[in-house]
């Protein structure tokens, strides 16, 4: 959604292909609507995430209790400066306004750093955070929540034991 809408209640989508525009639809306009980027661009399964080494998250190849994961996604609302529809994060990286928390396998999770993914697109986000004790090995659930909005549980990450 374009920074624009911010402080609406609702705005018009209209799509148009190879010149042939679909009637407008009404949606309603929230404060924040976090979802985590999935492998498969689902938004179901596996999340898109990294571990701290860069690699991709799987279950060969989990990220350890007390370790560090990137998780990327859309949907922060407005930003501290505020964000440019289009413009790449190069050298400032814009932070939600509203508070982010993170929770994996239902634990709180320590958040290091929630904010515009450097070199990726405004209104893509990055968020560290470090994998909390006491989970059980193998796909667990990651649920961020921006201001008092959550992205969707059925997202996961894979944890060692």
């Amino acid at each position: 959604m374009p920074y624009a809408v911010a402080g609406k209640a609702t705005t018009s989508l209209q799509v148009e292909y190879r010149g042939v525009r679909t009637n407008a639809v009404i949606l309603r306009v929230t404060e924040t609507a976090p979802g985590l980027f999935t492998a498969n661009s689902s938004g179901k399964g596996p999340g898109a995430i990294l571990n701290a080494d860069n690699s991709v998250n799987t279950a060969s190849n989990a990220a350890p209790v007390g370790g560090i994961v990137i998780l990327y996604g859309t949907g922060e609302g407005i930003t501290d400066p505020g964000g440019l529809d289009g413009q790449l994060a190069t050298s400032v990286y814009p932070k939600p306004r509203q508070p982010v928390t993170v929770r994996i396998g239902g634990k709180d999770a320590e958040v290091l750093y929630a904010g515009a993914a450097p070199g990726l697109v405004a209104g893509v986000f990055q968020i560290n955070v470090k994998i909390p004790e006491g989970l059980e090995p193998g796909p667990q659930p990651v649920v961020v929540q921006i201001g008092t909005a959550s992205s969707s549980p059925e997202v996961t990450v894979a944890v060692l034991p």
